[in-house]
Order: C-alpha cells, then structure tokens, then sequence
C-alpha cells in the first residue's frame, strides 16, 4: 500500500471467501493487536499474513484492505482489493463441510467375552 497522505495505525486486512460470495474467515491487524505505526505520505506498507488455513477442497477468493478510523472515529477505507487472488485447494482425501480437518483417528478393538 503506498500511502498518499499520513495515515495513523491503518488497519490491514484479508478475507477468504467461497465462490458465492460468503466470507468464510479473515483477521486484520486491529483484531490480531497489532499497532502498525504512523505513515506519511509516499510511505509504502507492505502487509503479510501467515497461517494454516485448512480449507476444504474447491475454489476461494482472498481479499486484501487498508482502512483507519479517520478523525471523526468513522472506519474508512483506503484501499481495497475483492477477490484478488483466487486459491484453489486441491487434496486426495474427501472431507465433510468447508473445513479440512487434520485427524488422527485412533481404532481400539476391544474383545467381548462369548465364552459358554
């Protein structure tokens, strides 16, 4: 993001979302605690976001914003890019909903006694 004019703790953000639109998870600094600082005019922020993300197979969206509460506590947006980048997870296994769980499954036999 390069800034045009000083901006005070943007706030930077990224969603994913399904095919149909539905935000499905996201964070932003704001939430995570993070004070990003001061910028002034034709400073460049270059934001990374991190994590596992264990999503289901199929096709998602991932939108990136800048935004700040401007002086009458309003949250504006600066910039933001819908649907930026598209993710397509792949996997050999099925799963069940949009979360792909990462289980170790355990099977104990335990035998009965059919003794006469």
């Amino acid at each position: 993001v390069v800034f045009n004019e000083r901006v005070t703790d943007p706030i930077f953000t990224m969603t994913v979302k399904d095919f149909k639109g539905l935000d499905l998870m996201g964070t932003n600094t704001l939430i995570e605690k993070i004070v990003t600082g001061t910028f002034e005019k034709g400073d460049t922020a270059i934001a990374e976001f991190k994590q596992r993300i264990s999503l289901a197979p199929n096709k998602y969206t991932l939108s990136f914003s800048c935004t700040h509460f401007n002086s009458k506590g309003e949250l504006e947006v600066l910039n933001r890019k819908y649907d930026a980048l598209l993710i397509e997870v792949l996997s050999t296994k099925d799963t069940v909903g949009l979360m792909r769980l990462d289980s170790k499954i355990k099977i104990e036999k335990i035998r009965g006694n059919n003794e006469k």
